[in-house]
């Protein structure tokens, strides 16, 4: 007598079932694995950044001083008089021996202008052109999808960084209003190198390094530079490109808005979530929120960069912390 088989498996309505099941648990599953992912990238873009605080005050112990910012006054251009001509390095190059770079810091001649394509040593055959090419993971935050290299003035494919130096509350690239160029890091042009005790407000109230990303603007860039810039001005030496080394507080963080502001990789910014991170005069590395007081475009073209005359009511908390001698006070942030 025959008994009846029945054949196991999962019936069609089971299996549609159990791959609903597996769908809804990668859903809730999916959203904790990418937020553990940018914790671990944060992580390692403020280890990065907390080397390169660290690089800092190592070479302020060598040198007792900052690095300038961009090496922009020289002769390259024929005259030593002018404010340009100077060799285009920057304070990034400065600290590659501060970093377990001295390697590659060796290999450039600062004696030549950094867009030199000629050897850099007799009978070479490496140019500082191409020293300016070399990626570095550690000045990279690992979260901002930037290309590991693109060309720039007079740089071609030259390699990219998310860190740039605090140059001024406003911008004090040019023009003729000298308190607006108050930041730590200057240009030769501007002024000296400064150290510790020029950080009036104390060190631990002052933006030194500036965390920037790469999606800026409607070009998808942001001209973050490391070794230094220049301008494709026929191998003269430097001229503008400090914003590819530098940034300020005239804009708010993350600034996309073209208005008041038609390059706004000029400011901070980052791919990480409601703010960005930065290098304080103390070494320590802060993330700060991007709802930082900010008083935006309100006092850009006043005489008095601080706003003295009102007790600084109008001098948002984002730009006091670019200003290493303002005498206001500075709040939590």
């Amino acid at each position: 007598m025959k008994k009846n088989i029945r054949n196991k498996g999962f019936t069609l309505i089971e299996l549609l079932v159990v791959i609903a099941i597996i769908a809804i648990l990668i859903a809730l599953l999916l959203p904790a694995v990418q937020q553990a992912r940018e914790a671990a990238r944060r992580t390692q873009c403020k280890n990065n950044m907390k080397q390169l605080g660290l690089a800092l005050h190592n070479y302020h112990d060598v040198y007792k001083c900052f690095p300038l910012g961009h090496q922009y006054k020289g002769t390259f251009d024929g005259n030593p008089n002018n404010a340009r001509g100077g060799p285009a390095f920057s304070w990034g190059w400065a600290l590659l021996p501060y970093f377990d770079q001295a390697p590659l810091f060796n290999q450039f001649n600062p004696n030549q202008q950094l867009a030199e394509t000629a050897p850099t040593q007799a009978g070479g055959s490496v140019s500082n052109v191409q020293l300016a090419q070399s990626v570095l993971p550690s000045v990279r935050c690992p979260s901002d999808p930037m290309p590991e290299r693109f060309s720039d003035g007079a740089i071609p494919d030259s390699a990219t960084t998310s860190y740039q130096a605090a140059n001024s509350s406003y911008n004090g690239y040019g023009g003729t209003n000298f308190s607006r160029r108050n930041g730590p890091f200057t240009r030769t042009t501007f002024g000296v190198a400064l150290s510790l005790r020029d950080l009036e407000d104390g060190s631990t109230n002052q933006i030194m390094i500036a965390e920037t990303k790469w999606d800026m603007d409607g070009s998808r860039r942001n001209r973050g530079r490391f070794f230094g810039a220049q301008d494709n001005n026929g191998l003269t030496g430097a001229q503008g490109a400090t914003n590819a080394l530098c940034v300020c507080g005239q804009w708010a963080m993350n600034w996309t808005n073209a208005e008041g502001n038609p390059q706004p990789h000029r400011t901070a910014g980052s791919a990480h979530v409601g703010g960005a991170q930065f290098v304080l005069g103390d070494g320590s590395v802060r993330f700060i929120s991007e709802n930082i007081q900010h008083t935006s475009t309100a006092w850009i073209n006043r005489a008095n960069a601080f706003d003295a005359p009102n007790e600084g009511a109008g001098y948002g908390l984002y730009q006091r912390l670019f200003s290493i001698g303002d005498g206001l006070a500075i709040g939590e942030f």
